[in-house]
């Protein structure tokens, strides 16, 4: 399926499992840059291995807890960073 998202920078909050993660491999797949936020570090990282593979190489997993702004406010700045403007946002949490 061709979204029209190849290039497009995602985040997905509760990216590691369930709709989140379901999300965020469609759009890998479709070839957009995925950031997954999520709270364990090793369900980030088979995450991102797996969003890689799917087809976004620059997929990143950040470890957030969305109910502390000040760890909210860092990851956008990193991403912001990282790849500039940010198209789509998606709260599965």
């Amino acid at each position: 399926m061709d979204l029209g998202l190849r290039g497009a920078a995602a985040v997905v909050n509760g990216g590691t499992g369930g709709m989140g993660r379901a999300t965020a491999e469609c759009f890998a797949a479709d070839g957009a840059r995925v950031a997954i936020f999520g709270r364990t570090q090793s369900t980030l990282d088979e995450t991102v291995r797996a969003l890689r593979e799917l087809g976004s190489p620059d997929a990143v997993g950040l470890r957030v807890d969305v109910g502390i702004t000040s760890q909210v406010d860092a990851a956008f700045a990193e991403l912001g960073q990282r790849w500039g403007e940010l198209n789509i946002l998606v709260n599965t949490v």
